[in-house]
């Protein structure tokens, strides 16, 4: 049996501003000034940096795809946060910088006596994050599901 594949297709436009500073958009969403993190010139700890939007693409992702297999489940969530590091280093195969390892903490609260239902749906909210299929990256994922 043969999946059927869909095509989901996606724009945004990026203006720069002067600078080190650039302006996104994304249809009538409000817009996203990006900029250097501090560590690179120009940077602006008080920015979205390119970095930190992966990071929060990541860990949005991610909550989408638990909440929608939570709804399908019929799990309550009462509660969900979470915190996302990145380590960016070389590369060994071809030298270029790149996140190379990706650790997120995921702090869920479910209704009583959802608990093992919600901790079942954890593997299946990791797979089909669009965001994490897309790097090559190490994702470690620790969940902490309470009720």
């Amino acid at each position: 049996m043969t999946l059927e594949s869909k095509t989901f297709s996606y724009h945004a436009d990026l203006v720069w501003q002067g600078g080190r500073l650039a302006r996104a958009t994304a249809g009538d969403r409000p817009p996203v000034l990006v900029g250097p993190p501090r560590d690179f010139p120009g940077g602006d700890p008080n920015q979205w940096s390119p970095e930190h939007l992966f990071l929060a693409s990541l860990q949005s992702c991610t909550m989408l795809s638990f909440l929608a297999h939570c709804s399908h489940n019929d799990v309550e969530v009462t509660g969900y946060e979470s915190k996302a590091d990145g380590e960016i280093a070389r590369r060994e195969d071809d030298q270029r910088y790149a996140f190379r390892k990706l650790t997120m903490t995921v702090i869920v609260a479910v209704a009583a006596g959802q608990a093992d239902r919600a901790r079942g749906l954890t593997a299946k909210a990791e797979r089909d994050c669009f965001i994490s299929a897309s790097t090559r990256a190490e994702v470690e994922t620790r969940w902490q599901i309470s009720e």
